[in-house]
């Protein structure tokens, strides 16, 4: 059953002024990465972009707000004006520059709960050391013959705008230059440190993608 999920996102803008789009059209990468139907990808989100298989992956992150005093795997996420989380059941979830972690030990999502503008997620295990403030992220295996955790890889680029998960196909709009403007930070999802160059304005992996804190 497909499940319609409200949108968080506002109306102001996430970009200092319009980015340019990569051309040729890509679709979300489903096979490769959990979503269920009716998600909302915010716009801003860092995004992998694919132009052989024209699939893009997305970063998920998000900041944890608060913490359950009986039961710490029950965790409820930040949510404002400009975006909500959107992770899945299945995610493989640690707090964000953890170091790599036997795979077997990592907690993953077994529920996902959005009321009102509340959106709690509950893991499989706590996460030691977990506190509100701290930012979540998404990891994978690393494929190895004892497998780790790693980051999804680097962010090519950025969502332009929301885009909800459908059933079938997913179409996605990136940006992996943003001209002379910049993504306001504050305005989207968490930003690894991981994903930025020394200087924290660029993407480490493609510095025509810039930042501002600015709000």
């Amino acid at each position: 059953m497909k499940r319609k999920k409200h949108s968080f996102t506002g109306s102001r803008p996430i970009f200092t002024g319009s980015p340019s789009k990569v051309i040729g059209g890509f679709n979300l990468d489903r096979s490769n990465q959990n979503f269920a139907d009716g998600d909302i990808i915010p716009g801003g989100v860092l995004a992998i972009y694919d132009e052989e298989t024209r699939l893009v992956q997305v970063i998920k992150t998000a900041k944890v707000a608060e913490i359950d005093s009986e039961d710490p795997k029950q965790i409820t996420l930040a949510v404002d004006e400009f975006y909500a989380p959107f992770f899945a059941v299945g995610d493989m979830i640690l707090k964000e520059g953890a170091a790599a972690t036997a795979i077997a030990s990592v907690p993953t999502v077994t529920k996902v709960e959005e009321k009102g503008n509340i959106y709690k997620i509950t893991l499989s295990a706590a996460i030691a050391g977990l506190a509100v403030g701290d930012v979540l992220e998404e990891v994978i295996s690393d494929g190895a013959a004892t497998p780790k955790s790693k980051s999804r890889g680097l962010a090519n680029s950025v969502t332009v705008a929301d885009n909800e998960v459908k059933e079938f196909e997913t179409s996605m709009d990136v940006s992996a230059d943003t001209l002379q403007y910049a993504l306001y930070e504050r305005r989207v999802l968490p930003i690894p440190a991981s994903q930025k160059d020394e200087t924290g304005a660029f993407l480490k992996a493609n510095p025509h993608v810039k930042f501002t804190k600015s709000h």
